[in-house]
């Protein structure tokens, strides 16, 4: 059979001879994406052919056999007018180990896993939720205030919850086994669940010009860290009041708390924080709050299969702890069908606040929250002129307009004052100009 020449990758690997070292690439390649080994082929790419015939062969796969105890496809292919051996392993669903190492492939080369990520890749390989493994804590370590909290909240899911039997009732959710708590038992219901996982809580930081000015840390259960954090944002955040007045009397007053950044949606991003970060990292959940954003990061990229463009609609729920969102779920917290991400979405729209951002980032999910970029104290602040600013309000409420149609808001002044005006705007990045010049028209950036 003759073949195409192969190019390194984080798939293939090419090795002059065969040597013992070459086990090393088979099992990272079975740790990771599976991947090809061709013998035959220098460093720099020359085939200089293998020694190929049936005894060779025999003698390869005895040894793959015997150190990491998988079965790979060998064979015997042309490439340039010289035989090679080419070694295709599968991705392996337990992980091998070579001499006692666990090595997974990065780009073309092997490493070692490290100790937390060798962890989750035991219990993803073996069906397992960190959540659900039992803990080293018996019953004797509940919170019973946090038992009887979580009664009244799931009385509408479970109406037969009994407030005078919570350990019962923790039984029947899986969250009591082999008469041990488990780790979801512990973070939502036991006497400080830091004793037991120092890094189960939540910072929040406040910043101005990358300076920290203040730094509080929230640790209890879950349920004292949400409420812990809520309360926290009441404390910093701006609020505005919007009155509307529905008739002509003190009664038709109505007045209605604005905040910077919706409440409901700031909640929304913590809980799925809470819920679905990653415990296995060595680090807690960590909010930013800047002048003009605030950051949400949790441990852990997104479980495949999601993705972070999938977040900003309808999606799948694929649950890292399921055991936490089924107890969080019959709270009346969450739905149980991804809904968390749009519903920050959604209510940041409806405010006229930018798209949070999402992105798996230095080893985590990141939500960013951004303030309107285009209220007139920012424009000011940015030194533009009150012409530039009555061109940002027109643009905010149309997808687009055309010089001309911006100069007749301001007929006193010349159609190169206009065109100035905007050539100002598109170099602060605040709009960008579409199309050729004759039909160009002038969209906001964001």
């Amino acid at each position: 059979m003759t073949a195409q020449m192969p190019t390194e990758s984080q798939t293939i690997e090419w090795k002059r001879e065969w040597t013992e070292r070459a086990l090393e690439d088979l099992a990272a390649f079975a740790n990771t994406d599976g991947g090809t080994l061709w013998i035959g082929i220098q460093d720099d790419g020359t085939v200089v052919g293998a020694q190929a015939d049936d005894r060779e062969i025999q003698r390869i796969t005895n040894q793959i056999a015997a150190h990491l105890g998988i079965t790979p496809s060998v064979e015997i292919v042309s490439l340039q007018g010289r035989p090679v051996i080419r070694i295709t392993v599968e991705p392996a669903a337990r992980l091998v180990a070579y001499r006692g190492r666990y090595l997974r492939r990065v780009g073309s080369t092997n490493r070692d896993f490290a100790q937390d990520e060798l962890a989750r890749q035991v219990m993803q390989r073996l069906g397992l939720h960190w959540d659900g493994l039992v803990s080293e804590w018996g019953p004797q370590y509940l919170d019973e205030e946090a038992l009887r909290h979580f009664a009244r909240l799931a009385r509408d899911r479970l109406p037969f919850i009994d407030p005078q039997h919570p350990q019962a009732t923790l039984q029947n959710l899986g969250l009591i086994r082999e008469g041990k708590l488990t780790n979801a038992a512990v973070l939502l219901f036991a006497q400080n669940p830091q004793r037991l996982f120092p890094l189960a809580q939540v910072r929040i930081g406040l910043f101005r010009d990358n300076q920290i000015l203040d730094s509080h840390d929230f640790r209890g259960t879950l349920w004292q860290q949400l409420e812990g954090v809520m309360e926290r944002f009441r404390q910093v955040l701006k609020v505005r009041f919007d009155i509307r007045v529905k008739e002509l009397s003190l009664e038709g007053l109505q007045r209605r708390e604005v905040w910077e950044y919706p409440l409901d949606a700031l909640r929304e991003a913590v809980v799925n924080a809470l819920i679905h970060r990653d415990y296995t990292y060595p680090s807690d959940i960590q909010i930013r709050l800047e002048e003009d954003r605030l950051q949400v990061w949790s441990p852990g990229e997104l479980p495949p299969p999601l993705t972070v463009e999938q977040l900003y609609g309808p999606h799948s729920s694929v649950k890292r702890n399921p055991l936490l969102a089924q107890v969080f779920y019959y709270a009346g917290i969450i739905e149980q069908w991804g809904t968390g991400t749009t519903r920050i979405v959604q209510l940041c729209r409806a405010q006229g606040l930018p798209t949070p951002a999402f992105a798996n980032w230095q080893g985590g999910l990141r939500v960013v929250f951004s303030q309107d970029p285009y209220t007139p104290e920012r424009l000011q602040a940015m030194g533009l002129n009150e012409r530039q600013i009555q061109i940002i309000a027109f643009l905010r409420s149309r997808p687009g307009a055309s010089t001309g149609e911006l100069h007749r808001l301001f007929p006193q002044f010349t159609v190169k004052t206009t065109q100035r005006d905007l050539q100002a705007l598109v170099d602060k990045g605040l709009v960008k100009a579409e199309g050729q010049k004759k039909g160009r028209r002038y969209v906001l950036a964001q």
